[in-house]
């Protein structure tokens, strides 16, 4: 396959590919006659693996140690599942910030529609603004 193929096969752009393969994450094969990397089903499988990992947030480095890993002794799975506890442990850390700021955004709505125009005044605004410091 070729970077269009590939790209439009893993939903993704073919400059995503090529990022990709310039961070040591694919392994294509290069054509000798016209210098093209031609790209195979086992690049498709880990470019597909790369973008759900990244959707995960594991970062560039950390699916370059499981790829290394999983092409030398099939996967540590031990360090797999720290790595992915870690993960889920900061992401509850995201999630309840977020749900945070989400309780402070009402409640700072709830506040400023009461106003005589429904919009907020200097004041309301600093005092949020000390309220979230």
């Amino acid at each position: 396959m070729k970077v269009k193929e590939i790209a439009r096969l893993a939903e993704v752009t073919p400059d995503i590919v090529r990022f990709y393969n310039r961070e040591g994450l694919l392994r294509p094969r290069q054509n000798p006659r016209n210098g093209y990397y031609v790209y195979g089903s086992e690049d498709l499988c880990r470019l597909r693996f790369i973008r759900m990992a990244n959707k995960l947030g594991l970062s560039l480095y950390e699916i370059k140690v499981i790829l290394s890993q999983a092409m030398e002794d099939g996967l540590l799975s031990g360090d797999l599942k720290a790595l992915f506890t870690d993960r889920l442990s900061w992401l509850e850390q995201e999630l309840n910030e977020l749900k945070r700021l989400r309780d402070d955004m009402n409640a700072a709505i709830e506040v400023w529609q009461q106003m005589p125009d429904g919009a907020p005044n200097g004041r309301s605004v600093q005092e949020l603004i000390e309220q979230w410091s």
